[in-house]
């Protein structure tokens, strides 16, 4: 908003007193250009400010990954005394420095005037972070104020509604989800069809499956579509999808009893 203003008073200054030197033509033409290099500008400066704030939270959360790193190689060598212990003891590191990322990230609060469209990039950011935390109350209140433009935000908004118990699902993923094509097309629609099985909805689930099909090739998407075909419902499984079902906190990955494999993880 302000960035909008300050960009438009300097056309406006600009164009005023080129005219009153040259007549309106050069006025217009000089009014134009000050528009455009004072906004390339501010966008410049503004994306060297922001950058800047996101790589120390890029360095926070990297520093967070070497030392989990370093923890499983001790589990390596030591196994924990349970897998429930060393899940604890990842979760303290991995959370430590998302909630540093967290407090970081409220220096971007003075750049919002200048670009409005920032805080709710930002609030996404923040909302996926407080979804790591379990935060849940908090990822609601920000859902609203987020810009969700990537699969694994519409991801956390669907399992959202879906534990809310809003009616208003199916119609969010059909103006939201649909659009997507390939790997993020299979990913939301294997969302959304676990999503349709829990509520009874096979159908609705199989349909989304068939219409991800036409732009992928996934084969987490066609083992399941093949599995609901045959009515293998209980089979169904989005675990072909790694992390990025898991971070929705919808299921809990299937760990085999470390001691008896000799390995934690």
């Amino acid at each position: 908003m302000l960035g909008t203003l300050i960009v438009a008073v300097v056309a406006f200054a600009v164009g005023y007193f080129s005219y009153e030197a040259w007549g309106m033509g050069w006025g217009i033409t000089c009014a134009v250009v000050a528009l455009v290099v004072s906004w390339a500008v501010l966008g410049l400066l503004l994306r060297l400010f922001v950058n800047k704030r996101q790589m120390i939270i890029q360095n926070i959360m990297q520093v967070a990954q070497n030392k989990v790193n370093r923890q499983l190689e001790m589990f390596n060598r030591r196994p924990p005394s349970s897998v429930n212990a060393a899940r604890q003891i990842l979760e303290k590191i991995q959370f430590e420095s998302i909630r540093k990322a967290l407090v970081e990230m409220e220096g971007f609060k003075k750049f919002y005037l200048w670009n409005p469209m920032l805080y709710k990039q930002i609030n996404a950011m923040k909302m996926q972070l407080h979804y790591q935390l379990r935060e849940y109350s908090k990822v609601d209140e920000l859902l609203p104020k987020s810009l969700l433009l990537d699969p694994q935000s519409l991801g956390i908004k669907l399992a959202r509604m879906y534990k809310n118990n809003d009616p208003k699902l199916d119609k969010f993923y059909k103006m939201r989800c649909w659009r997507f094509k390939g790997e993020n097309g299979a990913f939301l629609a294997s969302v959304y069809a676990w999503i349709k099985l829990r509520q009874n909805a096979a159908d609705m689930a199989l349909d989304a499956l068939l219409r991800a099909k036409k732009t992928s090739d996934n084969q987490v998407l066609l083992e399941n579509i093949d599995r609901l075909t045959n009515g293998k419902v209980k089979h169904y499984s989005n675990s072909g999808f790694g992390d990025n079902w898991y971070a929705l906190a919808l299921e809990e990955p299937k760990m085999k009893n470390q001691r008896q494999q000799g390995r934690p993880f």
